[in-house]
């Protein structure tokens, strides 16, 4: 089979529902100038290769009374890394989880209502998965 290149259509509609993947099809097709019909089948395509997940909202967590937005870096020991990944899957406040190289290789977004609360929650929920090396940052703003 044909490895998959997406083309420049592709990545105009990739681009696109970046920015907002509450576009509709028929929006999309405006803005690229193409039929809506092959703006839908695109997507679809795109969608069954994997190449684009799942739609998510951008949220305005003060307006809902989530005042405090923090970042979590940390270790995870291996034994512990998929129990905790599972764990963090599931808890509703963990709004990202990041991997990735350096002397602290998990980045972890959390909002609650008052970062002494998530704090406190991370004080006595994160050793539970034998988590060390723990910086503790509140997000002032994420412009991009």
């Amino acid at each position: 089979m044909k490895e998959f290149q997406p083309d420049d259509l592709d990545f105009r509609i990739i681009r696109i529902l970046e920015e907002d993947c509450s576009r509709t099809y028929r929006e999309i097709a405006e803005e690229t100038g193409r039929d809506l019909w092959m703006v839908r089948d695109r997507v679809v395509m795109l969608k069954k290769r994997g190449i684009i997940g799942k739609c998510k909202a951008e949220i305005n967590y003060p307006a809902v009374g989530l005042g405090c937005r923090a970042l979590i870096m940390f270790n995870v020991p291996e034994e512990n890394i998929d129990p905790f990944i599972s764990f963090a899957k599931s808890a509703q406040d963990f709004k990202r989880l990041v991997i990735a190289t350096g002397q602290r290789r998990f980045y972890l977004e959390v909002v609650g209502e008052s970062c002494n609360g998530i704090r406190e929650y991370a004080r006595k929920t994160l050793p539970k998965f034998g988590i060390y090396d723990v910086v503790f940052e509140v997000v002032l703003d994420s412009p991009v």
